[in-house]
């Protein structure tokens, strides 16, 4: 059961994947207006979390297929037991940024960065989620809630 995917469109998503994080990276520093050493700091910091964050991604990936090829009971709960990990792990990040970024930005520029990034992340999946909406086209309208009674 294959995805299709090959080696080539692999690497065309990995490319455009940096360049949208060099983009969020650039908007980011420009909203917060770091100094340039500051700019440096933070830089380094999203890049490594971003890392990390596609690292632990295809961990998770790479466990759901062992997990589908698992064949016993026990390659299963071993399976299992280390993708609980990867998801802890990833749940970390979270904290990870904070307690990196919060020396670099201070409180109120913290804030901020967690604001725009929130709002950058949701313009992005409404973009991927509605895609004819970015090109002109007629968007559907909002369903309507059905009341049973």
């Amino acid at each position: 059961m294959g995805l299709g995917f090959t080696v080539n469109s692999i690497a065309i998503a990995a490319e455009k994947r940096n360049q949208l994080e060099e983009l969020l990276i650039w908007k980011l520093s420009d909203e917060l207006k770091l100094s340039p050493a500051e700019e440096k700091k933070f830089t380094d910091i999203v890049r490594q979390l971003n890392t990390k964050k596609a690292e632990l991604n295809q961990s998770l990936q790479t466990s759901v297929e062992k997990l589908g090829k698992a064949k016993s009971l026990k390659e299963k709960d071993e399976e299992l037991t280390r993708y609980r990990k990867v998801v802890q792990s990833f749940g970390r990040l979270g904290e990870e940024e904070f307690d990196k970024l919060k020396p670099v930005l201070g409180s109120e520029r913290l804030a901020q960065y967690l604001v725009i990034k929130q709002d950058l992340a949701n313009r992005i999946k409404t973009m991927l989620v509605n895609p004819e909406n970015q090109k002109g086209g007629k968007a559907l309208p909002q369903p309507k809630l059905i009341e049973e009674k």
